[in-house]
């Protein structure tokens, strides 16, 4: 793993003095054409973009990348987990998936008309692929075929159980694959959200298609169940004490927090209107955020995505532990620039800036007065209306596997689902009923990973990682027995908990739509102020990418050509 450090360095200097000039206060302020504000996928992408076809000279440097953390990557971030004193392993804190191909399962990416994910064209560029990786992976990029039929989240049916790729436990009891609760309850789950869809459409049939933005599809759930005819098929299956309608009911619900997973938000503050699916469309919609084809992870960790983009000089241009605190506009007759001052007194003045920060960073920034002068009210009330999400993963690392070895997926519900499940509230008690469980056991390692959204990822702010992991632990134990009678919490070696809505350089784990927003504001976030010199990008940017690093990487591309036509402009 020597590599792996590369991408947790303590800081990246440049290697030769900075051009600069002396200010009033006779404090040097380094100067440069474009500067950039954030070194994650976004900045890094513009950076890659713009740099080789910026000119500086001695006096002003072409770019400049600020970055607050003590390394690159923003959320992208790759560590090493010790299994036991002779294993170690790698593991993805923050983002970890390329959602989909963009190609069929085995293609090589080379059709006509075929539409690479913009992550998969640059870890093909990875110069760290041996030869058993390019062979073992069509596109030639490294890529784990984890999911080979696409997103695990919004389609258990077509993906997980089609391949076998998930088990469920139910009250600490294996539910069978065949059984036929798991039919029942994937058909139920499928028509609820073929119904909801065309409450949707009905909604904009009628002229009130805006309603589907302020309306949640948890709440759509809930009017669909319990307004339901017995005949339809719809209605919630208590009544009778039997056993296989709460078994129906509690793998239903596990379905539903799975999809809530996928979201950045609980499915109370999930709009209906990303849940209306076009007739010609053949899946269930609710992941239009993904290229199509398989969701892979990548050998190696998601961080080998930065080694590309941090090529061609970009890696010297990288200041890191310079947290920006203030943005200024210095306009007069002879000259429209930008003042970028960092927490440690350093000063950079910039022809062009493009901020990469989360939106939950923004809103702190805007709070902070980090710009001056104010931005203009289409870009705050963007700001206010977008919403960082809650998501977290718990590693747990034991002394063997002894649980399925050959399974990569687990779900499992904690106790039998007893009376009608309510999604349209906001209301939490504990963790919850269920859980998303990933395993290493695959790869001979004694490692699960739950994984944390919604309400659950509420649940574990400002809860110390002990708590978490006992109470974690005690799910597990309900939910899941084992052949060999062992104690998941007796077997616990180590935990570790992933905090990116505590890390004040992120604020949340990823950008997504709230109640009430539309796809306006996210456009209205990427326009640029202060006559084209201030630019955005990000993962909050683009609405159909919304929240994801290939959303990040295309916004950044686009801030590029931005910066590039305004240059150009100004020349003329």
């Amino acid at each position: 793993y020597g590599n792996c450090t590369c991408y947790a360095l303590s800081a990246l200097p440049l290697n030769r003095p900075l051009a600069g000039q002396m200010d009033d206060d006779e404090q040097k302020v380094l100067r440069c054409r474009v500067a950039v504000v954030g070194a994650g996928a976004s900045g890094l992408a513009a950076a890659q973009s713009l740099l080789p076809r910026l000119q500086g000279d001695g006096s002003v440097e072409p770019l400049v990348i600020l970055e607050g953390r003590n390394r690159t990557g923003g959320r992208i971030h790759t560590l090493p987990l010790n299994a036991d004193k002779q294993t170690r392993f790698l593991v993805d804190m923050g983002a970890a998936w390329v959602h989909g191909t963009g190609v069929a399962f085995g293609e090589d990416g080379k059709g006509e008309n075929e539409e690479l994910n913009p992550m998969v064209k640059i870890l093909q560029k990875r110069k760290d692929l041996s030869k058993e990786m390019i062979n073992e992976d069509p596109l030639k990029a490294g890529l784990l075929y984890t999911c080979p039929k696409g997103n695990q989240d919004t389609r258990p049916r077509d993906v997980l159980h089609s391949s076998n790729l998930l088990e469920l436990y139910v009250g600490g009891n294996r539910i069978k694959r065949n059984s036929l609760d798991i039919s029942a309850a994937l058909d139920l789950y499928e028509k609820i959200l073929s119904t909801a869809s065309k409450v949707g459409t009905d909604a904009y049939n009628c002229g009130e298609g805006m309603s589907t933005t302020t309306i949640s599809i948890g709440q759509t759930i809930d009017c669909i169940r319990s307004q339901a005819s017995g005949r339809s098929g719809l209605k919630y299956q208590f009544g009778n004490n039997e056993e296989e309608s709460n078994e129906v009911e509690s793998l239903l619900g596990y379905y539903f927090h799975s999809l809530q997973d996928w979201h950045p938000h609980e499915l109370s503050n999930i709009q209906l209107s990303e849940f209306i699916v076009e007739e010609q469309e053949n899946d269930l919609g609710g992941d239009e955020g993904d290229y199509p084809g398989p969701h892979c992870n990548v050998r190696g960790g998601m961080a080998t995505l930065l080694d590309p983009l941090l090529e061609n000089g970009v890696k010297d241009c990288i200041l890191c532990e310079h947290e920006v605190v203030r943005i200024e506009r210095r306009q007069n007759n002879s000259s429209d620039t930008i003042l970028i001052k960092c927490l440690n007194g350093t000063k950079m003045l910039a022809d062009y800036c493009i901020v990469t920060i989360s939106i939950g960073c923004l809103k702190a920034g805007v709070i902070s007065d980090l710009f001056a002068p104010n931005l203009s009210n289409e870009k705050l009330e963007a700001i206010s209306m977008l919403q960082m999400g809650s998501y977290r993963k718990v590693f747990l690392l034991f002394d063997k596997i002894f649980w399925p070895a050959e399974t990569p997926f687990f779900g499992l519900v904690r106790a039998s689902v007893q009376s009608p499940e309510l999604w349209g509230t906001e209301d939490f008690y504990g963790l919850g009923n269920y859980l998303n469980v990933y395993s290493f056991a695959r790869d001979g390692i004694a490692c699960l990973e739950v994984t944390l959204g919604g309400k659950g990822a509420r649940w574990i702010s400002g809860r110390s990682d002990e708590d978490i992991r006992e109470e974690v632990l005690s799910f597990l134990d309900d939910s899941m027995h084992v052949e060999d009678g062992s104690s998941f919490s007796d077997r616990c070696t180590g935990c570790h908990v992933t905090r990116w809505e505590e890390d004040r350089f992120s604020m949340g784990a990823y950008a997504g739509f709230k109640l009430g927003t539309l796809e306006r504001h996210a456009e209205s976030l990427g326009k640029s102020e202060w006559a084209g010199r201030l630019i955005f990008a990000g993962d909050a940017v683009i609405p159909e990418y919304e929240g994801s690093v290939h959303g990040a990487l295309l916004s950044g591309e686009e801030a590029a050509r931005n910066v590039m036509e305004r240059i150009f402009c100004n020349a003329e």
